[in-house]
């Protein structure tokens, strides 16, 4: 499977809604890419990342609340980022960050599809760690090192600082966080729909606005993730 025939997922930061829309528009002319949510400062995106994963940010330098280079460092997951700004400090300072990129307006489409194309090529060079995905996962449980079929993990619960993972034969408690568990996942197959929860979205049997059924026990669906989920397990329905 290559990577980049599927499209690059992004989230654009920025204060600025005129500016937003602009970027939209010029990046809808860029093949590959998609949009998954767009937001005005870095605490709603840093919300959106605490459940979702991309693969880079166009981000504003100047934002409200806290900064473009605060918000790069709460960040828990690395991400390509493109840093958007008008200060030429700012581009030092994204060298010496790695960033993917660092722009200033006017956002022409050649300097974008610029951008996207060193995203691309970052990706490229970590292909194949990033293609792939094992058919079973490793865990450590019980003092020993277990391997777990993906495709028969049914569910993830969070429980203090272990989760446990429910399968269609046994249930194992490892000592992870829900975040770190999930990015060891395919990214296509498994979703946080809650807090608490992380589910298989080949094994759902229904759901409703708030709910999700696997094996006749109903998960809660997060407010926040209804848009994701409707998505994602539409693929496997």
């Amino acid at each position: 499977l290559n990577l980049l025939m599927m499209p690059l997922n992004y989230i654009l930061v920025d204060p600025n809604p005129i500016r937003r829309l602009h970027l939209t528009q010029v990046l809808k002319k860029i093949k590959n890419l998609n949009l998954v949510d767009e937001f005005s400062n870095a605490v709603e995106a840093q919300n959106f990342l605490d459940y979702n994963s991309v693969d880079f940010i166009f981000l504003s330098a100047q934002l409200p609340v806290y900064s473009g280079f605060d918000f790069i460092e709460k960040l828990k997951d690395p991400t390509e980022i493109v840093l958007m700004t008008e200060e030429a400090e700012d581009a030092l300072r994204a060298f010496d960050l790695n960033l993917a990129d660092c722009i200033s307006p006017p956002f022409s489409l050649e300097r974008i599809a610029q951008s996207v194309s060193r995203i691309e090529q970052k990706i490229k060079v970590n292909q194949s760690i990033l293609n792939k995905v094992d058919e079973f996962i490793e865990i450590k449980h019980n003092l020993k090192t277990e391997k777990i079929a993906i495709d028969h993990i049914q569910w993830i619960e969070a429980v203090g600082d272990y989760v446990k993972i429910i399968t269609s034969k046994k249930k194992f408690m490892v000592l992870s966080t829900m975040k770190n568990f999930l990015n060891r996942l395919p990214e296509e197959q498994f979703l946080r729909i809650h807090k608490s929860y992380i589910i298989n979205l080949k094994k759902v049997i229904n759901y409703s606005a708030s709910s999700v059924n696997i094996e006749n026990k109903d998960f809660p669906l997060s407010r926040t993730q209804k848009k994701q989920f409707r998505l994602s397990v539409s693929k496997f329905q």
